[in-house]
């Protein structure tokens, strides 16, 4: 098995990154922002609702922190959440015999099963994992009950 917990300076680094996923919808941002100033420029009754979506925006943007939650290659998954902010976890697809995305109220999961039994189960707040796992790991989906607890 080569999927492994390694130092993030020991990643390689002439790795192409095909997909990342970053912990903060960017675009969503950007987004609620242009339609707060739409909403302060267009309408005088919605004035105070474009400000406060401008304000609410404008600092989810630039004082909450950001970062990569995972990223996707042709060969594995690098996944960036751990407890060890100096380590990741490399995971080669080849090794995945099954994985699931669980829904829960407080946080969802991504559970990878690997070939040697061991389990992964990391912490992520993006669906696209999902979409992202289908492509890179198709037909070793574990179907889960989706409901959130």
């Amino acid at each position: 098995m080569k999927s492994q917990a390694i130092r993030k300076r020991n990643l390689p680094e002439d790795v192409s990154v095909l997909h990342r996923v970053q912990l903060k919808p960017t675009l969503f941002l950007i987004l609620m922002d242009m339609a707060g100033m739409i909403l302060v420029v267009a309408k005088p009754y919605l004035v105070l609702i474009g400000i406060m979506m401008v304000m609410l925006g404008a600092f989810c943007l630039f004082v909450m922190p950001d970062g990569i939650l995972c990223e996707f290659t042709k060969d594995y998954l690098i996944l960036y959440n751990r407890h060890e902010k100096d380590e990741c976890t490399m995971v080669y697809y080849e090794d995945i015999v099954s994985w699931s995305y669980e829904w829960h109220a407080n946080s969802d999961y991504l559970t990878l099963m690997l070939v040697d039994g061991s389990t992964e189960r990391q912490e992520v707040y993006s669906r696209r994992i999902r979409a992202y796992m289908k492509l890179y790991a198709p037909g070793k989906e574990l179907k889960t009950r989706g409901r959130r607890l």
